[in-house]
């Protein structure tokens, strides 16, 4: 018997500078990025080749369709066999969580001229207790470093004003500055860009889009960090525990008090979603509502800020399933 087949299509919409025809016929071709050089994105002009040959391979095509001044919109559709029958994956919750490090504070600098490049490290270490400063070209993160010595420097290579090879280079020819921690982050795929990081005076690369596991074993390798556990697994799910404990935050179940359950919905809605911007929002409005919500609202707040969605839905679950 043959498996029931679904058409499902996986569609991306922007609101950049779009397309012109001419452009948008070179934009699979390899190495092509279309647009002025200051609108296009760190890279090298490979991502949509790839991806357009490995959805040919699964049987499909991308398909684009743009205009200049408001956008793009590429999709691809897919006939996937329907699912008899399907298991939630645990392995979130069977890990032990990191939720902080032992021993003094460390200050981690970010040299980059992209908001969300930065916005990324800045949410993954911010809630494990790290303090996080930015910079948003060499010039910025050179003068930076002289003035607070962090700890480590993750920095991009290519930047405005000053880019982080020069920055690197100044760096260490500076007696205060030369032994600095310098970990290089970049999207390029070419393991001579890799070479040539570390030959310019980083200590280590981390590939972008940068990975949590990855950025957290880089750091823990080059600051000898010993990290600290969350040892609850299922939060919310056991009405019996009597306290869970998250980045420092030791909250008694018992003692929370939850939102109406309009204001539930309300949240739970936006993490099904996945949007935890507008989920932070929410949870800060909720805080304001009175301030017996507080303990509640800034459990859910820290674990958002360590993209931990499935605890915030268990524990939003167990409170609509038993206000």
């Amino acid at each position: 018997q043959q498996p029931t087949t679904k058409k499902i299509r996986f569609q991306i919409e922007d609101t950049g500078v779009g397309m012109n025809p001419e452009q948008m016929e070179k934009i699979f071709l390899p190495f092509e990025q279309v647009g002025s050089r200051k609108h296009q994105v760190e890279g090298t002009g490979l991502g949509l080749a790839i991806s357009s040959k490995i959805v040919e391979m699964m049987g499909s095509r991308i398909q684009v369709k743009s205009e200049l001044g408001k956008g793009s919109i590429f999709w691809m559709d897919l006939d996937l066999p329907e699912a008899a029958e399907w298991q939630q994956l645990t392995t979130d919750t069977a890990q032990e969580k990191i939720v902080g490090y032992q021993g003094q504070l460390r200050i981690v600098l970010i040299v980059d001229d992209r908001w969300e490049n930065r916005s990324v490290i800045l949410n993954l270490l911010e809630p494990l207790g790290f303090e996080v400063v930015e910079a948003t070209n060499g010039q910025e993160g050179l003068e930076k470093a002289i003035a607070i010595r962090p700890d480590l420097i993750i920095t991009d290579l290519s930047m405005p004003v000053m880019d982080g090879f020069e920055m690197m280079q100044c760096i260490r020819q500076s007696p205060q500055l030369a032994d600095m921690l310098i970990v290089v982050s970049s999207a390029s795929v070419f393991d001579l860009d890799r070479r040539k990081s570390l030959a310019a005076g980083g200590n280590d690369f981390l590939p972008k889009p940068v990975q949590a596991d990855e950025l957290l074993n880089t750091l823990q390798k080059h600051l000898n960090l010993k990290w600290t556990y969350d040892d609850f697994s299922s939060v919310g799910v056991q009405p019996s525990a009597a306290s869970t404990t998250c980045n420092g935050l030791t909250t008694n179940k018992h003692e929370w008090i939850v939102p109406p359950a309009k204001e539930l919905d309300i949240l739970w809605d936006l993490v099904m979603k996945g949007r935890v911007n507008s989920l932070l929002e929410r949870i800060e409005i909720v805080e304001k509502l009175d301030e017996k919500f507080i303990p509640f609202a800034q459990q859910l707040r820290q674990l958002a800020k360590s993209f931990q969605l499935k605890k915030i839905r268990d524990i939003i679950k167990e409170y609509k399933k038993n206000p």
